[in-house]
């Protein structure tokens, strides 16, 4: 009898195992084609989500890159779309959406041009983190409950694309003398000349930074060649290689050497900002100097110029530049030879 109750015992343990088996199986295969949910900041991958079985005459009739079904009640002005065009990146944010509905509404269209995509929320607002492969404009707009989303080369859109870059800053402050940070003369000058090309909007001017912060060589660089653009203007300070203050002062401009000579050029970009910043300003015409060596010329694509507008070791100098009046004569003669360089034909 005893042996019959082991027996029992141990074949109703194998059912057991067998029953828990399956339900395991049954769990994971139910969940294979589920993408993990939870990534980086709670964000939710979203190429696996992206549903690209759109037949070409559908696509071609959408007429949009993307589309998303929108919850009930949203509209156009509850559409937040933010840029971070030094990453690549758009941020989309809409009102009423959980995680859960991105798997019952899924995004449909296409992934040209699109590098990674998230999904996600943040507060109690549903968004879409989408990562492109170039500088885009990004058109997102609402028809009859639904989301397009649309990726525009900014040449389309605009007469001239500019690409603007205040050195240094953040935790590179550039030459210090006196207690005054080169980084913060650099901004001070873009924020005007800023002023000055906010006047037109047939342009678009991206900027490397508008405030205190750090930028990689590489992300400033970037941004011209990936915008295309027609022309990159980097604005710095300068001081004596040693770093000791003398009475040397003036404005020079850097320029690509090797890639010299020719038309709508670096060399030709650098000369005609060089001139109008020192006619404007009043300070002393250094010439053209070599930049093949710097990193930001060396590896720009497009016409590229890098405008050392004083010298800091100069304590006259220095005190100028640290002027408001100063600064808005320095801004006043690089956009004057943007303007002239858009007249020549960049």
């Amino acid at each position: 009898m005893e042996a019959k109750i082991k027996e029992l015992s141990a074949l109703a343990m194998a059912v057991l195992v067998l029953m828990v088996a399956a339900a395991i199986l049954q769990y994971y295969g139910a969940n294979a084609q589920v993408p993990e949910k939870k990534q980086e900041n709670g964000m939710v991958s979203g190429m696996e989500l992206l549903d690209t079985e759109v037949s070409q005459e559908e696509q071609e009739l959408l007429e949009h890159q993307m589309q998303l079904e929108l919850p009930q009640g949203i509209g156009q002005e509850q559409i937040r779309v933010k840029s971070d065009v030094l990453q690549e990146r758009i941020s989309i944010y809409i009102p009423g959406i959980d995680e859960e509905y991105y798997f019952e509404h899924p995004l449909r269209g296409n992934s040209t041009h699109i590098n990674d995509l998230k999904l996600g929320t943040e507060g109690r607002e549903g968004v879409i983190e989408i990562t492109l492969d170039s500088v885009y404009e990004v058109d997102a707009k609402v028809e009859d409950s639904w989301l397009y989303i649309d990726f525009i080369p900014p040449e389309d859109l605009y007469e001239k694309v500019i690409v603007i870059d205040a050195g240094h800053g953040g935790s590179e402050p550039g030459a210090v003398k006196q207690g005054i940070y080169e980084k913060d003369l650099n901004l001070a000058i873009v924020l005007k000349l800023k002023e000055l090309l906010d006047q037109h909007p047939e342009w678009k001017v991206y900027y490397t930074r508008t405030e205190d912060v750090h930028v990689s060589l590489y992300d400033r660089v970037d941004l011209a060649n990936l915008s295309n653009a027609d022309m990159f203007i980097s604005v710095h300070n300068n001081s004596t290689r040693t770093g000791e203050m003398t009475d040397y002062s003036g404005t020079e401009v850097m320029y690509d050497e090797d890639k010299a000579g020719g038309e709508l050029g670096t060399e030709q970009l650098s000369r005609i900002l060089l001139e109008e910043t020192t006619e404007a300003c009043g300070s002393r015409n250094l010439g053209l100097a070599l930049g093949h060596s710097i990193y930001i010329i060396r590896t720009s694509e497009v016409p590229v110029a890098l405008v050392e507008v004083g010298f800091m070791t100069d304590p006259g100098e220095l005190a100028k530049l640290n002027t408001d009046e100063y600064q808005q004569k320095v801004a006043q003669g690089i956009y004057q030879g943007i303007l002239r360089a858009i007249e020549e034909g960049f």
